[in-house]
């Protein structure tokens, strides 16, 4: 069902009170609940490996008129998603609008989105969005982190909220929105990809903590094995590599990379990296690296809230985007 979608964009313009900009702030007594707000997040590289989609919001300064009140100056105008090419060369706004939690179809020909906390579906002609073939595909228990199946038959996506249609935890779907179903209890689903298995994060409510991955099969509907959580009590995000040997996922504020036996576990990223405001981390399609947002919530400089680059064989890492 076409439905006509209002997007509310939720950006905070801080206001300027006098032009001191650093870099250095001249206080080091900030309140740790003030945080910074990345300019950058959620990229997700196109399946033709050519360029990335994510979204932004330039960052144009970072002022100080109280000493230990940071304010981050942001051009609201020019905010949305964005493409950049996978060399590092013209970026560019294709939509006027940030979209939660974005994913393309292994076509590339649609994004899978989340507004209102429901699941959308757009398609991209290559250069932008048509608006015109907008969908809904959820309505009801606050879907969130669609994922496309490797045949592009399926959106499994993290439902939420139980209500009288269902339960929470790992819901799939056809890419029409029918033939909804729970399918496990867990978190932040990804697909193998043969198509024949998810990853899931198990022990996702209030009173838990987010200690286990599960990988579940399929055909046989039944988990295959639960993987201990081996870095922290806070682990989110699991990703398969795209040729199936491996797991990258989020753990402890960096990015961490197992087998898919839990073994061989080795920290990828050490500068941090953001989870918090948009989806931290995408593989390029041919497995060789990885593009994330480098993020630090006491870090009250240009550099922070950008993209960076990490080579996956030599954990090399190098920075992709910048702030002006």
């Amino acid at each position: 069902m076409t439905t006509k979608v209002v997007f509310i964009l939720f950006l905070v313009v801080l206001g300027c009170k006098d032009n001191t900009t650093s870099s250095n702030p001249p206080c080091s007594g900030i309140d740790p609940s003030i945080i910074p707000e990345p300019p950058y997040n959620s990229p997700v590289w196109h399946p033709n490996g050519q360029f990335i989609g994510f979204n932004h919001t330039p960052l144009r300064n970072i002022i100080y008129p109280n000493p230990c009140n940071p304010e981050q100056e942001f051009a609201a105008d020019s905010t949305g998603f964005w493409l950049i090419n996978s060399d590092g060369t013209n970026m560019r706004r294709i939509f006027p609008y940030t979209l939660q939690n974005p994913t393309w179809s292994p076509d590339g020909e649609w994004i899978a989105f989340v507004s209102g906390a429901q699941i959308l579906k757009m398609r991209f002609t290559g250069t932008v969005f048509d608006t015109t073939t907008l969908i809904q595909l959820t309505t009801s228990g606050n879907s969130y982190f669609p994922a496309w199946s490797p045949d592009g038959q399926w959106i499994v996506y993290d439902r939420s909220l139980a209500d009288g249609s269902g339960s929470a935890g790992v819901w799939i779907m056809r890419t029409d929105g029918t033939e909804r179903k729970a399918i496990f209890g867990g978190a932040f689903p990804a697909w193998h990809p043969s198509g024949d298995k998810l990853i899931g994060v198990i022990g996702t409510s209030s009173t838990s903590i987010w200690t286990r991955f599960v990988q579940y099969d399929l055909p046989q509907q039944k988990a295959l094995d639960t993987l201990s959580a081996i870095v922290g009590n806070d682990n989110r995000q699991p990703h398969y590599s795209p040729d199936g040997t491996k797991i990258a996922f989020w753990s402890s504020g960096n990015l961490w990379l197992m087998d898919t036996t839990g073994r061989n576990l080795q920290q990828l990223t050490k500068q941090g990296v953001d989870v918090d405001f948009g989806l931290p981390f995408s593989w390029s399609p041919t497995g060789n690296k990885i593009i994330y947002t480098r993020y630090k919530s006491t870090d009250w400089t240009m550099n922070n809230g950008v993209f960076s680059m990490i080579d996956v064989a030599s954990k090399t890492e190098t920075q992709f985007t910048s702030n002006p």
